[in-house]
């Protein structure tokens, strides 16, 4: 057996207590069950919004997303209002992979979503491209060698829930094939740290939430013999298999960490930000089946579009839960003048302040402008304005036409409390009373390896949970070199860039991000 990395992480997208807990009484989740009972653990304090690219690059980062510029899949500030992806070049700082390889650890990456393209690092990768490519692994060998031992699984983005209701058993499928490849590269590839994420939970959870929940308004019946109305236990026990098989490949005096980038739970209703926008008179459209001078495609829909030249507000990418204001000078149709910014952030506000939604519930428990929303270096990458859910059973979307409120697409939704458990010999077990911030589970991790860290991240370790004798380690010179990148607004992006890769756009359209 080969030697056993010295720290495993298993991220769980959208995982949350909520839902594990239950089928842990049920005894449907053994590994699970048993892992948590010899962890410490605790629920978590995620990202606003609780999203997955904000969540992945809080995590691996330790920093909040004003410190490390990730707000979407797409960017928030694009000034042709494009779909410019995201990409791991936009992490505006460095993060643990850049601080363990000073260190002289070996590092074993799979599937963590904004990873892409690879980085220079010891070890392997198989990143989470958003995008159609061959090229997501380093060694460029890998996938080829993957392929070749029968271990090879698709990039997330192709085995994306694509409106077959069949995609329950391809989810399942695909938990296996990822454990596969990790268990084929943990075995010819030894490094010190392994880390893979399962996203599977998190697409089941977006499009079968409503079979299994009675109590949901677009709940019916599951077809027999479908499966459909326990589609999340039987997600869940396809992953606890998968958890189960990976501590298979570790010894007692690896650390094992299980965390998520947020929780999931009910989604009841979509609110068309920019049609309520439309009738406060801050967004104008206009005829057409087309966005606007190339503009992304959620500026148009239902034979209208967004006229950003009679624009004042608008929403710049779905689920960032964010609004910008149209600035004139920092948007290319810019139509508020820098001096009244103030004045429109304010009127918004008011707009959606004291919004209540189809049953009476506030919607939002603050609009929060972006400076003190995300404080840092990289605050003007953020939305101007951040909606903070009340009601998280509600999804900000933009659509156009129709009316204000409608169903959301995705019958479960983000929530802001994920999952955390840390198991080490290092490690006292137990569930810990309330939360503990997401920023400040990897440098618990690397207190419990006797790695260091920058100065400069936002997290802390929960020395809580650590027995007498774990100090914090000093800091090293080693990853204070690391440095951060710049730390300006990403230049205009290129022609090939720029424009919105269709592909993309209905593999996250089809999933309901979009």
């Amino acid at each position: 057996m080969p030697p056993s990395p010295r720290a495993l992480v298993i991220g769980i997208d959208g995982g949350t207590f909520d839902t594990v807990d239950p089928l842990i009484e049920c005894g449907l989740l053994p590994h699970m069950a048993k892992l948590l009972r010899e962890s410490a653990s605790a629920a978590t304090d995620c990202t606003w919004p609780a999203h997955t690219a904000p969540g992945w690059s809080t995590f691996v980062s330790a920093s909040d997303p004003g410190g490390h510029g990730i707000y979407q899949f797409y960017d928030t500030q694009d000034p042709a209002y494009g779909a410019r992806v995201t990409r791991s070049g936009d992490l505006g700082r460095s993060c643990a992979w850049d601080w363990l390889a000073a260190q002289e650890y070996s590092l074993g990456l799979i599937n963590i979503p904004m990873s892409h393209p690879p980085a220079d690092l010891p070890g392997y990768q198989v990143t989470w491209p958003l995008e159609r490519t061959l090229k997501h692994c380093r060694p460029d060998s890998l996938l080829r060698e993957l392929a070749a031992a029968k271990a090879h699984f698709q990039s997330d983005l192709a085995t994306m829930f694509r409106g077959d209701m069949a995609y329950l058993e391809e989810a399942e499928r695909n938990v296996a094939a990822r454990v596969r490849s990790v268990r084929h590269l943990m075995s010819t590839r030894p490094t010190d740290v392994v880390m893979v994420v399962l996203t599977e939970a998190d697409r089941v959870g977006h499009h079968y939430w409503h079979y299994g929940d009675p109590g949901h308004p677009g709940h019916r019946p599951a077809p027999e013999g479908s499966g459909w109305d326990v589609a999340m236990p039987r997600i869940y026990q396809a992953i606890d298999h998968a958890v189960g098989e990976l501590l298979e490949l570790v010894d007692e005096d690896t650390s094992v960490v299980l965390v998520s980038d947020h929780g999931l739970g009910t989604g009841r209703h979509g609110l068309s930000v920019h049609t309520l926008l439309e009738e406060a008179g801050l967004l104008a459209t206009a005829p057409g089946e087309e966005p606007q001078d190339a503009a992304a495609s959620w500026f148009a829909g239902n034979g209208r579009h967004v006229d950003f030249r009679r624009t004042s507000v608008y929403m710049p990418v779905p689920g960032s839960y964010g609004l910008n204001i149209n600035v004139r000078g920092r948007q290319q149709r810019g139509t508020v003048a820098p001096r009244d910014r103030e004045r429109v952030m304010d009127e918004v506000t008011g707009l959606l302040s004291g919004l209540t939604g189809p049953e009476g519930q506030q919607v939002f428990r603050a609009v929060r402008p972006r400076e003190e929303a995300y404080p840092g270096p990289h605050t003007g990458r953020a939305p101007d304005l951040l909606l903070v859910p009340r009601d998280e059973t509600v999804l900000p979307v933009p659509d156009l036409g129709g009316d204000v409120w409608r169903p959301s697409a995705q019958t479960g939704l983000h929530r802001y409390r994920g999952l955390w458990a840390h198991r080490s010999p290092r490690v006292r077990p137990g569930r810990l009373p309330g939360t503990v911030a997401l920023t400040d589970t990897l440098p618990t991790l690397l207190t419990d390896l006797g790695a260091a860290w920058p100065s400069d991240i936002h997290g802390r370790p929960v020395t809580a949970v650590l027995d007498d004798g774990v100090r914090v380690p000093p800091s090293d010179p080693r990853v204070e070199a690391t440095g951060t990148p710049a730390t300006t607004i990403p230049a205009a992006a290129s022609a090939a860039d720029a424009a919105e890769d269709a592909y993309t756009s209905d593999r996250l359209r089809e999933m309901g991000y979009l």
